[in-house]
């Protein structure tokens, strides 16, 4: 057996190629995504290490709006053990372009501590700053150059000489967005603010120095971690997960690696029923069944082994491809260099030899349920009677059922990630009830798609149909082959176009007009000069709505009293707006209930010298609303010539973004430091966002449908060489050549079509079911261009993977076609 084990290899490892090659694409997927995972992980530890090697514990604040008091410093400063301990001062910074404009990427500002890591330069004196290294690059200062950073108090822009650059791979916020740091008292001046975001502390035992801090601090919602979670969780913070990763990309490798099971399921039940003859010899000879099935199997464990060793190797070049890309999708870790080991390689190449072995015992089973004397008369594929069709049936149906009471299960208990799960497990539910009745479908499919074939293309049309439905069970899973990537690339398309749209309803309610004008510095900055929203309001098509706010004393401390903007629309909750005519004010809920009152009692602020009593007309809500609101009259009257806080532009429909911006631009050009937001450049940045990662995600389902492809190559090259004698009939007959071409073209293009339609099917249904999971107040959109274009993609690829083997097809003479056994 083993001689003729090896007979059979070299007698047919051309037929074989094509599912080694699947075999290869699978495991090297594998490898690289292996691979990836470990690099990441190997980065974030070194990341992660490094920086809890400079402290022994952090404290950090849980609300913004409560620092860490500023006298916590000094006693922990003093506890034993304690060589260094620093604050941080944190804060967003307003950084100015060449034109004086404040930048649309906002870095955060921060004091240096004892963790800032160097990577070039020096620490900064008063009137420097470091930059982080994508800040540097973003900004295009080098060391020794200058940048310009808003004043929070005054507004004026202040130059800080670049010192130096600093990593903050891993750091939260800060390898997010960026970052900058100060001197404590710089920092204070650039953000704004007076207490501590953050105690660095070097030199004790964590563990006695951890609840000595918490002691020191006092109460309050502050925390005190050692060095070694603070990191971790910077880590995590920055959206860095290697576990979370690896997992995604294993999984993108399993479905390459079960689309390739069925490719070899395919290439070897077809090569048993060509070799059913030859196989009933060897029965005859004394080879007994379990010789027949260990040797079919052995074959697979050969191919599978070689093919799996190559994508191995191959893995690693995967990896290198992979982690630029990676890089660029905006992580916080950036990964310099692969980190390469045994375990990665050994686990793609079990997996890569298993899935072909495990493809291939439906095919070794095959190969022993025909008898001896039977095959030698007829080398036909054996085929399931009634009962096993009806069992297959009732299967199907019952996968398919339970799928779709998973997937209304996940509905049903609203959005979270126990519903994604089981959408997803009724997703794979119903896609393995559609794997069962394959052939039932194809039967339908092909009918229905042979038709119009027939009639637009005549003969080649209906043997094309015929030559599908002669072999449903091999057509179906060609064609589910292809499904499975179609199927998940739908539904990612879904859920990405389902996401953007909900997010651009999100924008218009957080973002209320077409441009936003506000002042710099935040409550604090200079107001916007009343000339501006005059300018705009003569530009053509521009709806123009002026925010004012001044502060005033409440019984509860401070507040910001604000006119109400025509463009923001609140919700009432109760009380009437019609009361702001009449000097009344409105409040949000949760200022009302600071200061103990409801619509229809009277409130009283401290304006300057003076206590103002106000009936409180009404309790609203909404997005963009402020706390407190009055009419503009009534602001007016209660503090003459203040400028604008805020400047709402709307435009006429049909403006385009470029004249937008400019009529903007002018108005805004005397007073350069005013911060403009566009919804245009939020949606610009969504779909910016989206499509990079639905190009990712796409870019890896790609690798699946390569596979199917060449699925349906294999198939429609085995096909050829046993429908040798038929092709050589019809060109006997006077079948032109062209057409026998198109006729095994246009078989390729149904099981294209089938896969294509099948997979859009499924995906969009899930997809949307997915959607709604993930949030259920999403606005779902099916793209229908794309999914139709996916179709006809799928069909056409099909199609142009079979014109080697229909070139083939006819390259043999008829003489000798005729005369193959």
């Amino acid at each position: 057996m083993k001689r003729l084990l090896l007979a059979n290899l070299r007698g047919n490892y051309r037929r074989m190629l094509l599912a080694a090659l699947a075999t290869l694409l699978g495991s090297a997927f594998v490898a690289g995504t292996l691979v990836l995972g470990d690099t990441l992980q190997a980065t974030v530890d070194s990341q992660v290490v490094g920086n809890a090697a400079k402290v022994s514990a952090v404290a950090t604040t849980e609300n913004q709006l409560r620092p860490l008091p500023a006298e916590s410093l000094g006693r922990i400063a003093g506890l034993p053990g304690v060589r260094q301990a620093d604050g941080m001062v944190s804060g967003d910074v307003t950084v100015l372009g060449a034109d004086g404009r404040p930048r649309r990427d906002a870095p955060v500002g921060f004091s240096t501590t004892l963790r800032t890591t160097l990577s070039g330069g020096r620490l900064p004196a008063a009137g420097e700053t470091v930059l982080a290294d994508q800040t540097a690059t973003s900004l295009g200062v080098p060391i020794g150059g200058t940048v310009s950073v808003l004043d929070f108090a005054g507004g004026q822009p202040r130059q800080f000489r670049v010192s130096g650059t600093v990593n903050v791979r891993g750091q939260g916020d800060f390898s997010l967005h960026g970052a900058m740091g100060f001197t404590e008292a710089d920092a204070r001046a650039v953000t704004g603010k007076t207490g501590y975001a953050e105690i660095d502390v070097a030199g004790a035992d964590p563990a006695a120095l951890v609840p000595a801090m918490r002691t020191a601090i006092g109460n309050g919602p502050y925390r005190v971690v050692d060095g070694q979670d603070f990191a971790r969780e910077q880590a995590a913070g920055s959206g860095v997960d290697p576990v979370v990763l690896r997992a995604g990309l294993v999984l993108f490798a399993i479905v390459a690696l079960f689309v390739a099971g069925f490719v070899i399921y395919n290439t070897f039940i077809i090569l048993v029923a060509q070799r059913t003859r030859e196989l009933a010899l060897t029965r005859c000879l004394g080879a007994s069944r379990g010789q027949v099935f260990r040797a079919v199997l052995a074959e697979s464990a050969i191919v599978g082994a070689v093919a799996s060793l190559l994508g191995s190797a191959l893995g690693v070049g995967v990896a290198w491809l992979l982690m630029p890309v990676v890089n660029s999708l905006g992580g916080a870790v950036a990964m310099d260099s692969l980190s390469v080991g045994p375990g990665a390689l050994l686990l793609s190449f079990a997996a890569g030899t298993l899935a072909t072995v495990g493809a291939a015992l439906v095919p070794a089973r095959v190969a022993t349920a025909t008898k001896p004397v039977s095959a030698l008369t007829a080398g036909q594929e054996p085929s399931a009677g009634g009962k096993l069709g009806w069992v297959r049936r009732v299967f199907a149906a019952g996968l398919c059922t339970a799928g779709l009471l998973a997937a209304l299960a996940g509905l049903s208990g609203g959005n979270g990630q126990s519903g994604l799960v089981l959408v997803g497990l009724g997703g794979i539910l119903f896609f393995l009830g559609t794997v069962a009745a394959g052939p039932a479908l194809v039967r339908i499919l092909v009918r229905a798609a042979g038709f119009p074939l027939r009639r637009a293309l005549g003969v080649p049309g209906r043997l094309a149909a015929g030559n599908a439905l002669r072999k449903p069970r091999r057509s179906a899973t060609t064609a589910l082959a292809l499904v499975i990537g179609i199927t998940l690339t739908a539904g990612i398309t879904v859920i990405t176009s389902s996401l953007e749209s909900s997010v651009d309803v999100g924008i218009g309610q957080a973002l209320p007009a077409d441009f936003l004008i506000q002042r710099p510095g935040a409550n604090n900055g200079p107001v916007i000069p009343r000339a501006v929203a005059g300018q705009l309001q003569a530009a053509p098509g521009a709806v123009v709505t002026e925010v004012r706010e001044a502060p005033a004393a409440a019984k509860d401390g401070e507040t910001m009293v604000s006119t109400l903007a025509g463009a923001i629309r609140p919700k009432v909750l109760s009380g009437s707006l019609d009361g702001l005519r009449d000097g009344g004010v409105a409040l949000r809920p949760e200022r009302a209930q600071d200061l103990g009152v409801r619509a229809g009692d009277t409130v009283g602020f401290r304006i300057g010298d003076r206590t103002v009593a106000m009936p409180v007309a009404a309790v609203v809500t909404g997005p963009a609303v402020p706390r407190t609101i009055v009419s503009p009259d009534r602001f007016d009257a209660l503090f003459p010539g203040t400028g604008d806080a805020l400047v709402l532009v709307d435009f006429a429909a049909g403006t385009s973004p470029a004249d937008a911006r400019a009529v903007v631009d002018a108005a805004t050009a005397a007073f350069p430091t005013a911060r403009v937001t566009s919804t245009y450049d939020a949606h610009d940045q969504l779909a910016r966002t989206l499509g990079q990662v639905t190009s990712f995600v796409t870019a890896l389902l790609a690798l699946a449908i390569v596979i199917s492809l060449l699925g349906i190559s294999s198939t429609m090259t085995l096909s050829v060489l046993e429908r040798t004698r038929e092709t050589a009939v019809l060109r006997a007959l006077g079948f032109p050549i062209a057409k026998i071409r198109g006729m095994l073209t246009t078989e390729a293009l149904l099981l294209g079509l089938i896969g294509g339609v099948l997979g859009v099917v499924l995906g969009t249904a899930f997809g949307l079911a997915a959607a709604r999971v993930i949030n259920t107040r999403i606005t779902l959109t099916v793209p229908w261009g794309v999914l139709i274009a996916l179709v006809a993609g799928a069909g056409a690829a099909a199609a142009l993977a079979s014109l080697l083997p229909t070139r083939n097809a006819t390259r043999v003479s008829v003489v000798a076609a005729l005369a193959d056994e």
